[in-house]
């Protein structure tokens, strides 16, 4: 339970390093460089939950994978997510 959470923070933290917001997007492929291997697995079921949250947006299938972003309307919870962690 807290490998997922790790996760979770690190693909928050992530797409708010690369400006993510709205129209900017990224692959989910791209959340399993940079992890532990022994992390890499709960990559996609971290979005999941991440998106049924309302942290993240499906921005839409790709011709390289599904992309998503981060949700604007939730900018304040994601960037107390992020200044804790600092």
């Amino acid at each position: 339970m807290n490998e997922l959470k790790l996760v979770k923070k690190a693909i928050i933290k992530k797409l708010y390093s690369a400006g993510c917001w709205g129209r900017g997007h990224m692959l989910i492929n791209r959340f399993k460089s940079g992890l532990p291997p022994h992390f890499r697995g709960a990559v996609s079921k971290a979005v999941k939950e991440l998106v049924k949250a309302g942290m993240v947006c499906v921005y839409g299938k790709t011709k390289h994978g599904l992309a998503v972003s981060l949700n604007i309307a939730r900018k304040k919870e994601i960037e107390a997510i992020i200044e804790k962690e600092l």
